[in-house]
């Protein structure tokens, strides 16, 4: 009999962070292959920013920054319709103004179960540098996927799970199952071993290879880590990755100082550069 984990089971819905690029359409054919059940509601948010700075000509170009935002989540809305059977009442499309920080603490977020998906045509190795990144990390508690190096849908590399909780999340495992019962993949699962006994450690291994099928797993122990250590050596590597992090709404990655002063002199200008 399949092992579960003792944490409670509510509907959650599909959140992907989208960013203007080739990556959203991989995300959407993750959650849609792997995470989707019948009847989730799909929610697209797109971020977008005011200019602040500069003369009027410049600040008269946020309706036109708002409806490349609007027409991007439909053309994605369109294509998610076109490829898979819903109904348009289970798509919900968010072009949200200011940052994901902000969207974080909004009312659209907030309250509500989700698995957040986001997608990079980067190696992973660009991925741990990058302060949007670490801050989406930071602030998401609820489960979270990202995928770097993807070109399509076939997965086909290494995988690493954060679980930094007492129990893993049934929407996780459930998730790792699907994952893993194509092919044989390779995960590494980091688990934090600081404040729980060892038979509490066994045991969550004991879940974890019940519910990931043909995987090979690689069970590693923070200890008085956070998990980033590990996450930022694996995130290191080049190739296709996917990097799954458990709920977890006390979690704080930090960043390096060079990236906390690149992010606030960017900011400080009122300049948004790629998805920094």
């Amino acid at each position: 009999m399949q092992l579960v984990s003792e944490t409670y089971q509510t509907k959650e819905n599909i959140l992907i962070l989208a960013d203007f690029s080739d990556g959203n359409w991989d995300a959407i054919q993750f959650a849609m292959k792997y995470l989707y059940k019948t009847h989730s509601e799909i929610c697209i948010v797109q971020t977008w920013h005011r200019p602040n700075f500069g003369f009027s000509m410049v600040r008269d170009l946020s309706p036109i920054l708002q409806k490349n935002t609007e027409n991007e989540l439909e053309g994605l809305k369109r294509k998610l319709l076109s490829s898979y059977t819903l109904s348009d009442s289970q798509i919900h499309l968010f072009p949200f103004e200011g940052d994901l920080s902000t969207f974080f603490t909004s009312n659209l977020y907030a309250g509500k179960n989700w698995q957040v998906v986001m997608a990079s045509g980067k190696d992973g190795c660009q991925l741990s540098e990058n302060p949007r990144i670490v801050e989406v990390i930071d602030k998401v508690g609820h489960p979270l996927y990202i995928l770097s190096g993807w070109k399509g849908i076939s997965f086909r590399s290494d995988g690493f799970v954060l679980s930094d909780t007492n129990d893993p999340s049934q929407s996780v495992l459930e998730a790792l199952g699907n994952i893993t019962a194509e092919d044989k993949f390779f995960f590494r699962v980091c688990l934090n071993s600081s404040k729980q006994s060892r038979e509490s450690i066994e045991k969550k291994k004991r879940i974890y290879r019940a519910n990931c099928g043909n995987a090979r797993l690689l069970f590693l122990e923070a200890g008085k880590g956070n998990g980033q250590e590990e996450f930022n050596d694996f995130a290191a590597e080049k190739g296709q990755r996917i990097m799954i992090f458990d709920q977890n709404r006390y979690r704080k990655f930090t960043r390096s100082l060079k990236s906390c002063l690149d992010l606030w002199l960017v900011r400080s200008k009122g300049i948004i550069i790629g998805h920094y």
